[in-house]
C-alpha cells in the first residue's frame, strides 16, 4: 500500500469526482438529500465554526513549519510527535483502520536494502532502518519503534472498549519511554494531536453543514467519495496483513490465526476482545511449539 500522507485525500477527491463525471454525463437527476437530521449547528454559529476550522488549518501548518526547522532532540520531540499525530489526523479519511499504515510509516523509518545473488542480480527490498543497521540503539537508526511494538498495541487497542485512535496513547507512551521523555508527555502529545483535528473541523463544519449537504455538486461526489473510503479500508488490510506477515516468528500459522479470527467475529459474531484473546493464546502455543506449514 503506498502510504505516503497525501494519497488519501487525493483518493477520495478522486472518487468523488469520478462519480460527478459519471452523473453528469449520463443525465440523472441530483439525489435529494435526506430529511433534516436535526444536527445541523448544535447552537455553534457561524463565525464560531469557521474560527474553528481556521484554529485547525493553523495548527497544521504552523506545527509543520516549525518541525522543519528543528531536529528530533530535547525538548523539541514533543512538538515532532504532535506534529506527526496532528498532521496524520488531519488528512485521514475512511476511519480507524485507515490510518494505521501512515502512522506505522511516521513512527518506522525504513531504507532500501540490497543483495546480490549468485546469478549477480541486484535484490533490493525496503527494510526498517533498526534491522539495516542490526540493532536499534544505533546512531543512524531514526525509528520511534519497531513494527512489532506497534502492532503489540494493535492488539492492545482492538481489545479494549473505545476508538481505534485510543491507540495513540499506548504510541504517545513508548515513543517518548524510549527517548527518555515522562511518558505522560508523549501520551498527550500523540493522543490530543490524532483526535483534536477531527473535533475541530466536526464542530467548525456543522454550522456548514444544512447547507453543505444540499449542495449539487456534493450529492453527486459522494457515492464515489464513499466507494473509495471503502477502497481504503480494504488496502489497510493488506497492508497490515503484511506488516504481521513479515514480522512473525512463525508467518504462515500468524496467517492461520488471524484466518480464525476473521471467521469468529464475522461468521459467529464473537466479541472481538475475547478473540484477541484468543490469538494471543494461539500465538503463545504457536511460538512454544514452533509451528508451521508443512508442505505436502
Amino acid at each position: 500500500m503506498y502510504s505516503s500522507a497525501w494519497v488519501f485525500p487525493v483518493l477520495i477527491v478522486f472518487g468523488g469526482i469520478c462519480t460527478y463525471i459519471k452523473e453528469i454525463r449520463d443525465g440523472k437527476p441530483v439525489a435529494e438529500a435526506p430529511g433534516k437530521e436535526g444536527i445541523e449547528s448544535l447552537g455553534v454559529p457561524k463565525a464560531v465554526g469557521a474560527f474553528l476550522i481556521l484554529t485547525w488549518l493553523a495548527i497544521l501548518i504552523l506545527t509543520i513549519i516549525l518541525r522543519s526547522t528543528m531536529e528530533y532532540e530535547g525538548s523539541a520531540r514533543g512538538l515532532f510527535w504532535f506534529e506527526s499525530f496532528y498532521r496524520t489526523g488531519s488528512i485521514i479519511f475512511g476511519g480507524g483502520q485507515v490510518v494505521l499504515p501512515l502512522i506505522i510509516n511516521e513512527l518506522v523509518q525504513y531504507k532500501e536494502s540490497c543483495v546480490t545473488d549468485i546469478k549477480g542480480k541486484e535484490i533490493c527490498e525496503t527494510v526498517p532502518d533498526y534491522e539495516f543497521w542490526g540493532r536499534f540503539d544505533h546512531p543512524e537508526v531514526n525509528s520511534w519503534m519497531t513494527e512489532a511494538e506497534f502492532l503489540a498495541g494493535l492488539g492492545l487497542a482492538q481489545a479494549m472498549p473505545g476508538p481505534l485512535f485510543n491507540i495513540s496513547a499506548y504510541l504517545g507512551a513508548l515513543a517518548a519511554s524510549k527517548a527518555g521523555v515522562n511518558a505522560l508527555v508523549g501520551v498527550a502529545c500523540a493522543w490530543f494531536g490524532l483526535f483534536g483535528p477531527g473535533v475541530l473541523v466536526i464542530y467548525g463544519a456543522l454550522p456548514f453543514w444544512g447547507t453543505f449537504r444540499k449542495w449539487p455538486v456534493y450529492r453527486r461526489a459522494l457515492p464515489g467519495m464513499n466507494s473509495a473510503a471503502v477502497g481504503l479500508i480494504v488496502a489497510s488490510v493488506f497492508s497490515l496483513y503484511n506488516k504481521v506477515r513479515s514480522t512473525s516468528p512463525f508467518p504462515d500459522t500468524a496467517v492461520a490465526i488471524g484466518l480464525i479470527g476473521f471467521v469468529l467475529v464475522e461468521l459467529y459474531k464473537a466479541p472481538a476482545p475475547a478473540v484477541v484473546v484468543l490469538g494471543g493464546i494461539l500465538g503463545l502455543l504457536g511460538t512454544a511449539l514452533k509451528l508451521k506449514w508443512v508442505d505436502g
